[in-house]
């Protein structure tokens, strides 16, 4: 059984938009799960200032989390938009993968179009390089090519949409639910048919 894992978020509703589905299997199953997120998502207010619109997102991270049956969330609070690869943020997330010691490390993928997203799977490879953590890589703006493994999430995509629509400031501006319900079908039936009608993708390794 998975003991534990760890997401690596670059702002407050990748978790559930990459991995939400995903992540209510592991918490069914009993694993402890943690997220990082690496900003705020303060620049992603939609007309609201920024000074607001990161600890609005932050407590709706807390709401999101709830519904998933995630237990822990670190904000890290980099600048929203400025991620970079560091020596310093890879370390400080090498630090958490050895004293948390997750089993899976879940993070977007190299070829997102959001430059944080990269700056975040290369954050990831870079701190799991060498220790025994299996990584795993998901899709949010630009859809994987290359799939290692495919989790039917059909019981839990109820779950999953509350927990994109608990970040009610993003899916104002944009129906992000039903954009991502739609990708979460598309990869049931094209990948997981007949067994399962929604599925979440990802690549392994390196990303």
């Amino acid at each position: 059984m998975t003991a534990r894992v760890l997401v690596v978020s670059p702002h407050p509703d990748d978790e559930a938009i990459g991995c939400g589905g995903t992540l209510r299997c592991h918490a069914g199953e009993g694993t402890e799960l943690r997220v990082v997120f690496l900003t705020s998502g303060e620049n992603g207010g939609h007309g609201v200032a920024p000074s607001e619109a990161g600890p609005q997102r932050e407590k709706e991270a807390e709401h999101a989390a709830e519904i998933l049956g995630i237990e822990h969330l670190d904000f890290w609070r980099y600048a929203d938009g400025a991620v970079k690869a560091s020596a310093s943020i890879v370390e400080r997330l090498r630090d958490l993968l050895r004293t948390w010691q997750p089993d899976i490390v879940y993070a977007p993928h190299l070829g997102e179009m959001h430059a944080d997203h990269r700056a975040a799977s290369r954050i990831t490879q870079r701190a799991a390089k060498g220790l025994a953590v299996e990584s795993r890589f998901f899709e949010v703006w630009t859809p994987l090519a290359r799939m290692d493994a495919i989790v039917d999430i059909t019981a839990h995509i109820d779950v999953k949409l509350a927990a994109i629509r608990a970040y009610e400031s993003q899916c104002r501006a944009l129906p992000f639910d039903e954009a991502f319900r739609g990708l979460a079908r598309y990869r049931g039936e094209m990948f997981s048919w007949p067994e399962g009608h929604y599925a979440e993708i990802f690549v392994e390794g390196s990303a």
